[in-house]
């Protein structure tokens, strides 16, 4: 019971992603699972962590379709990221892909609609 007044902070409904979005996570699986765009999660460097448990994100496309999961955010800069850089890049071309993640500006906006950095 010591930690029924800590739920908020062990289990929280929603993360705060570096776009500035707040997203619902799921916990209906094993792990809670963060369903975000690729583009509101770049700038981020580590997966989050809930209850001492990486999340489980799933990065999604401009469209809202799985693209990449992962649960090691910085390895998937490095070794994922360039081939779905690639593939949606000719299917979302007025979206920002960035070649280094780690240093873009997140953004919720199409490359026409964001600002320019």
């Amino acid at each position: 019971w010591p930690r029924a007044g800590r739920i908020d902070e062990l289990a929280p409904e929603r993360i705060t992603v570096p776009s500035g979005s707040r997203i619902a996570l799921d916990y209906s699986g094993d792990r809670p699972v963060l369903p975000v765009r690729v583009q509101e999660a770049f700038g981020w460097t580590a997966t989050p962590r809930v209850a001492g448990v990486p999340v489980l994100l799933h990065l999604l496309s401009p469209a809202g379709r799985p693209a990449a999961v992962t649960d090691d955010l910085d390895s998937f800069w490095d070794t994922g990221y360039p081939q779905v850089r690639a593939e949606l890049r000719g299917r979302y071309p007025k979206h920002h892909w960035p070649e280094d993640p780690r240093s873009a500006t997140p953004t919720r906006r199409t490359g026409r609609n964001r600002p320019q950095e």
